[in-house]
């Protein structure tokens, strides 16, 4: 075990990894990305083994992952109860998974690296190991796409590339800049490395220029519900009536907007328990005056054996959608029957939903086609895809009162500018603490309210028509970069072998 014996190395590629979560929101400090990232190349440079790029591979990791979702010791310590302990190590069991990948990564590198030009090295084949881990990372078990780099550059010329190749383009935008900018300074090639770090900027500010998707109809008034419930406080029985009562009220200070959205379960029950009970009269009030209210709710469970983390229109409450991919080890457990136990630690209501369809369609909310997606989905583009080209906006909601006062709110938000920035199509956020915001469709917040405190969002979003390019081939174009590089380099090592 001495890969957790640090060394001096050891220790400066856990620094660089905890430096590059300051480029992430709440800090958004996007160059500091470049630093990282080149810090990271230079160490699986200079590694002398493959095992020595395992090792900076993972301590790089431990330090990005360690601090920037530390947010998840918080919600299993303070929210969810767990003892101290298994909370710690739950932690950085989680934290250890994510920094595998980038160790994986480093065992790559060093596994393709004998007979390769530095140039190859540190422009070609070590930005598509970063892109190939972070797909990697964002597809197996379910997926988790946290702190994926290209989230950081949305306000500079690479986010061009995101209408195109979506997050993944972006973060292959970041990792050759910082190989180009390991390259200058290892060769002192000025002009030979000068040239294609212009030209990937300069491309990715041109595709900026590109009008991917037009305007159509006029903007949708759309009132967006924060209800600012502490987390602690949402399921206690007491608070019930006074949850409901503060949205309903207001609820019924907006009546005048085309669509009013409440946060993911803002109604702490089941709604079938308060169609018939606490909200019965409310419901028949918003479909005598056919309003689109779509509220965060539990469907299904007294009467069924199935679940269902979902958003119900109280206009026409057969329109609902259910959400389907389900946070793994919290809204589901991948291995049931193996993880059974560790269920028990938790003091989650509703801790095993069942997943909803796969193929949704989007709900007719103010005139147009809404796609919409709960939480965690807002970090999958490719899916939310799947609702274009039908979807003209989008609606989110999310209760990020389990991470309240942490990074994971900003950095969720920002996941928010990515898809619409992917997708073409500016979306509606409404969440229970915050971030609570309308994002346009270049990525930028076109309106937010205060986090952690009770208000509405009232604002206009603006329907688009078409289709982006990765809305139309989501990351196959660079799944299929990656394979022809690997396969080359694969081709070459056998035959290089064979001699």
């Amino acid at each position: 075990m001495t890969v957790f014996i640090p060394q001096k190395t050891h220790f400066i590629a856990f620094l660089l990894g905890a430096l590059g979560v300051f480029s992430f929101a709440p800090f958004s400090f996007s160059p500091v990305i470049l630093v990282s990232i080149t810090g990271l190349f230079y160490l699986w440079l200079t590694a002398k083994t493959t095992y020595e790029s395992i090792k900076s591979g993972l301590w790089f990791g431990l330090g990005f992952f360690g601090l920037g979702v530390s947010w998840l010791f918080s919600s299993l310590y303070i929210y969810s109860n767990v003892l101290l302990p298994v909370a710690i190590v739950m932690t950085f069991l989680f934290v250890l998974f994510l920094a595998l990948f980038i160790a994986l990564g480093g065992g790559v590198a060093g596994y393709f690296k004998q007979q390769q030009s530095t140039g190859f090295l540190v422009v070609v084949l070590f930005p598509a190991i970063w892109v190939a881990s972070e797909l990697l990372r964002s597809s197996i078990f379910g997926g988790y796409p946290f702190l994926l780099i290209g989230n950081t550059h949305i306000e500079t010329w690479l986010a061009g590339y995101a209408p195109v190749f979506g997050v993944w383009g972006v973060s292959w935008g970041i990792a050759v800049t910082a190989g180009l900018l390991l390259w200058l300074h290892q060769k002192r090639t000025w002009l030979l490395a000068s040239l294609p770090l212009a030209l990937v900027w300069t491309i990715g500010g041109g595709l900026q220029d590109i009008e991917w998707v037009k305007p159509v109809d006029k903007p949708i008034d759309i009132a967006l519900l924060q209800g600012n419930i502490p987390q602690e406080e949402k399921w206690v029985q007491s608070n019930f009536l006074p949850t409901l009562n503060a949205y309903v009220s207001m609820t019924r200070k907006h009546l005048d907007a085309d669509v009013i959205v409440w946060p993911e379960t803002a109604i702490p029950a089941y709604y079938d328990v308060v169609k018939k009970g606490a909200l019965m009269s409310f419901i028949k009030d918003i479909q005598l005056l056919n309003k689109s209210v779509l509220v965060g709710v539990i469907a299904g469970g007294r009467t069924s054996e199935h679940y269902y983390n979902a958003l119900i229109n109280l206009n026409r409450p057969e329109e609902r959608y259910y959400k389907h991919h389900l946070v793994p080890f919290s809204e589901f457990f991948p291995f049931s029957d193996f993880f059974a136990y560790m269920s028990q630690l938790f003091d989650i209501p509703y801790a095993t939903f069942t997943h909803g369809e796969k193929n949704q369609p989007p709900l007719e909310l103010g005139g147009q086609l809404a796609g919409l997606s709960i939480c965690y989905e807002m970090a999958f583009g490719s899916e939310l895809a799947q609702q274009l080209p039908d979807a003209t906006y989008f609606i989110t909601v999310s209760n990020d009162a389990w991470f309240a006062h942490t990074f994971e709110p900003a950095q969720q938000l920002q996941e928010v500018q990515m898809r619409a920035l992917e997708l073409g199509r500016e979306i509606a956020r409404s969440t229970n603490t915050g971030y609570t915001a309308i994002v346009d469709i270049k990525g930028h917040i076109k309106q937010q309210i205060p986090a952690y405190e009770r208000g509405v969002l009232r604002g206009e979003v603006q329907p688009y028509e078409g289709l982006t390019f990765y809305a139309q081939w989501g990351k196959t174009p660079v799944l299929f970069l990656l394979f022809l590089l690997f396969s080359f380099l694969l081709a070459k090592r056998y035959f290089m072998r064979r001699r």
